[in-house]
């Protein structure tokens, strides 16, 4: 979906926390999209370590739970912005483009 978007690069789709983070360090992109729950490590703590060596980059939290609880902690961690995967196909690209200019952005299910 954010492929076919002419203004939007995507430079890696990753499995895991732990590739994520290597794969913000490879290409250093202004907008990265982290998935709550991966394998292994989770996208809280991935959010955490990203901003910790580059803290200007922008995070993106995407997730099949949008309770208020997870919400926060990925907002502690540092994300700018929350999508439930059940909008996704309606918020991902605005969330995006709103995260990119540094806005936060709250999806309708996560408010």
């Amino acid at each position: 979906m954010l492929g076919q978007e002419p203004d939007l690069l995507v430079v890696a789709d990753v499995g895991s926390a732990e590739a994520g983070i290597e794969a913000a360090r490879q290409y250093r992109p202004d907008v990265v999209v982290m998935d709550v729950m991966l394998p292994g490590m989770n996208g809280i703590n991935a959010t955490a370590v990203i901003l910790a060596e580059r803290p200007e980059t922008r995070i993106l939290a995407l997730s099949n739970h949008a309770g208020a609880a997870l919400v926060r902690a990925v907002l502690h961690a540092g994300a700018l912005g929350f999508v439930s995967k059940h909008r996704a196909a309606e918020e991902l690209i605005p969330a995006v483009r709103a995260v990119a200019a540094g806005e936060r952005y709250l999806g309708g299910s996560a408010e």
